[in-house]
């Protein structure tokens, strides 16, 4: 059973949700594992118990697999527990974000989504806090566009939490880059942190790549993949892909801009499906991030 699921359609008195044993199948561990959790370190289920059976909502559930996330990567289960205990729902996270934003209160911006990378993960709080972010600001701007400088004060914070991320020390077979002219690189170095959490190591190149410096960087590095992204429509970049494709390396790209002709390529529509395509063993990457 996958959690993007709509929960049962309770019956009676039934509480909604998902059962012990559905839970712990989808996280990879044992119903005693679960149970270990609830009474050592607190993660019981947010929902209320109803005949002494326990229900997962979809809160729930992502907090649980955060837990197993940070457990399989070395974490001791009693100080992942604690770091996830009392953290603050992911919607609440956003609005101090976009409040710090607008105050232009970088510290505290950069430190409540480090705080959040920490918790949630990356993958989580691109989706749940940046992205929505990016948006609220952005519309503001579309209002008054002089307040450009609070979306330039987040962007700051969110690249600051994304290079936190501790970046695995072995040679990179996988180059991520902008392509020319294209300013906005904060996907991309989503995407190298994501990465990073998974223990996948990257070249990031980042924004605005002009086609003859993206060929010599592929020739100095001969990169089993790369990925381009473009925010923008424009021809440039379909000719830098297709040098790049013409060099032999599997060719990934990214983002709103491409053309109708550069469907040939493999083309990720999310951070999630780019994360799962790059990751060479199944993951939860695919975990859906829609759950509050």
């Amino acid at each position: 059973m996958s959690v993007d699921e709509e929960p049962p359609v309770p019956s009676g008195r039934e509480v909604p949700g998902w059962t012990a044993g559905q839970v712990a199948t989808r996280l990879g561990i044992t119903e005693s594992t679960l149970r270990s959790w609830h009474r050592r370190y607190g993660l019981e289920p947010y929902a209320a118990r109803q005949s002494g059976q326990r229900r997962y909502g979809p809160d729930d559930v992502v907090r649980l697999t955060r837990m197993c996330e940070l457990v399989n990567t070395g974490m001791r289960p009693a100080a992942a527990a604690g770091l996830l205990n009392g953290a603050a729902p992911l919607r609440n996270t956003q609005a101090a974000v976009v409040t710090a934003a607008r105050k232009l209160d970088t510290g505290t911006c950069a430190d409540l989504l480090i705080q959040s990378v920490h918790r949630w993960g990356v993958l989580r709080t691109w989706e749940r806090v940046c992205r929505p972010s990016l948006t609220a600001v952005e519309r503001a701007q579309r209002r008054d566009p002089d307040c450009v400088d609070n979306e330039h004060a987040l962007s700051w914070s969110m690249t600051v939490a994304m290079h936190r991320v501790h970046r695995p020390l072995r040679e990179a077979d996988i180059l991520l880059a902008c392509a020319p002219g294209e300013q906005h690189s904060l996907p991309v170095e989503a995407l190298a942190a994501a990465l990073a959490e998974r223990d996948i190591s990257a070249r990031v190149l980042g924004a605005a790549m002009p086609t003859p410096a993206l060929v010599r960087a592929v020739t100095s590095t001969t990169p089993r993949t790369v990925l381009l992204w473009s925010h923008r429509a424009d021809h440039t970049h379909h000719t830098a892909a297709t040098a790049i494709a013409d060099m032999g390396p599997r060719l990934l790209i990214a983002g709103p801009g491409w053309q109708p002709g550069a469907a040939t390529w493999e083309h990720p529509h999310s951070l999630a499906t780019a994360i799962t395509m790059l990751t060479p063993s199944p993951s939860l990457a695919d975990l859906s991030t829609d759950l509050e």
